[in-house]
């Protein structure tokens, strides 16, 4: 039976039956780096081949290609692909002071990373530069909290892990913790961010007179997940050329002026789950080769989604809307339909629904005052007042009598736009009870 002589260890073992050198060394608990756990995906478990080589297995096409990459000699090879047909003798490569303490600590016997298939999402702010230039660092700070708040619970809700922030950029990795569906959720996370976006930018505009947009990329591949760091900074991550490709597809939003780019990867993976607006083919930066980038507009329910979140009747396509008992605690409450928010407010144990954002400034509504006598519905930022049956405008963002006379006269900035816009009524659609939920219904 072949032996092997492991140095510096000076542990001569008798090798079973088709074992590598690598599950020879784990079966007589030697520490040996495997951080890809064996499988041939790197080359830590290089090791010195000091007498015997003759006796060694040839080299796998696997071992060839990770040789290749090192610039190795023939005398080095890697365990896990490596088996002995006889005697040989062995150094390990535990050649510092951080190795061999790393290998006291137990730190680096067994698997130091998995390789698994995730979905990575890299956003950035667009025009956020000439944006931050007019103001103070105070107020960088405070709004990119804001957007990172919103940013951040998109991603969570949709089963997705923050992995970086990269000054107004993010990093977030959905299947890191095995999450199905990984590809699909990421996309929906990003389809909500744009929505989030949307919603911010009047808020931008109203406080500090312009705004910024947002691009986001997705890709799909393998990656190797595993801690990184020490002591309290370790995290668990991602690394691989899959973190890269993404960072160059957010990026390709530029070149395109879009909003969501998608990898052909993640296009196969879910393509008929996904709106595609439009794709391109293009060169990336540091990318061999031609890709294929699709934009993406929306994202389509599932089938088993749909049964129970939709149903059709005469016509109407209805949404399940929020249960009946939040509505004791909070009256009014906000609902997503087809990626639009919509207002329900509970008046006299009747549920009317409206378009959430004011036709004026596109501000949501909630929390605007209800006069039932009136039956009308008064935006809480400018005291536009609608009707919360029909959507009619009632008054149109009151203003005081001194101010009309102002803005008549041009000298009242507000006043003045004010009587320019076009006064539009507010979207209002039908509603029902059914299974304990308000539903909303939308003609097809």
């Amino acid at each position: 039976m072949p032996k092997i002589n492991f140095l510096p260890d000076k542990k001569v073992l008798e090798v079973e039956n088709g074992e590598t050198i690598l599950q020879t060394a784990i079966r007589n608990n030697i520490p040996h780096v495997n951080a890809c756990g064996g499988e041939g995906k790197c080359t830590t478990c290089r090791l010195v081949i000091l007498e015997g080589i003759e006796n060694c297995s040839e080299q796998t096409e696997q071992e060839k290609a990770l040789k290749e990459k090192v610039h190795t000699t023939d005398e080095f090879r890697l365990a896990c692909q490596t088996q002995a047909d006889g005697d040989i003798t062995v150094r390990r490569l535990v050649l510092n002071k951080e190795d061999i303490e790393y290998v006291s600590e137990g730190g680096i016997s067994g698997r130091l990373g998995e390789t698994k298939k995730i979905a990575i999402l890299f956003s950035d702010i667009r025009g956020f530069t000439p944006f931050s230039e007019k103001l103070t660092p105070y107020d960088v700070v405070f709004i990119l909290n804001r957007y990172f708040t919103r940013m951040v619970k998109s991603v969570e809700d949709n089963n997705g892990t923050v992995d970086n922030y990269i000054g107004d950029g993010m990093v977030a990795i959905f299947g890191l913790h095995d999450e199905g569906n990984s590809a699909r959720s990421a996309v929906k996370a990003a389809l909500n961010m744009c929505d989030e976006m949307d919603d911010m930018k009047p808020y931008l505009k109203t406080m500090y007179g312009q705004d910024f947009d947002i691009g986001i990329g997705i890709h799909w591949g393998e990656a190797v997940v595993g801690d990184i760091g020490a002591g309290k900074s370790k995290r668990l991550t991602a690394i691989g050329d899959s973190m890269n490709f993404a960072s160059r597809v957010e990026s390709a939003n530029k070149q395109f002026q879009s909003r969501l780019l998608v990898s052909e990867e993640v296009h196969n993976e879910i393509k008929d789950s996904i709106v595609v607006k439009d794709f391109m083919r293009t060169n990336l930066p540091g990318i061999e080769g031609r890709v294929t980038l699709y934009e993406i507009e929306d994202i389509n329910f599932s089938e088993e989604e749909s049964l129970n979140s939709e149903l059709v009747e005469d016509g109407i396509t209805w949404n399940k809307g929020p249960k009946i008992e939040l509505f004791e605690e909070a009256p009014q409450q906000v609902v997503k339909i087809k990626r639009e928010d919509v207002l329900i407010v509970k008046i006299e144990q009747k549920y009317y629904a409206l378009n959430d954002k004011c036709p004026h400034a596109f501000l949501s509504l909630i929390g605007s005052d209800i006069d039932i006598k009136n039956e009308t519905i008064a935006c809480r930022w400018h005291k536009s007042e609608f009707c919360y049956k029909t959507g009619e405008v009632r008054e149109w963002m009151k203003l005081s009598s001194f101010q009309k006379m102002l803005g008549k006269m041009g000298l009242n900035a507000e006043a003045q736009e004010v009587s320019q816009m076009e006064q539009l009524p507010i979207d209002v659609y039908s509603t029902k009870e059914k299974d304990g939920h308000v539903w909303i219904g939308l003609n097809n």
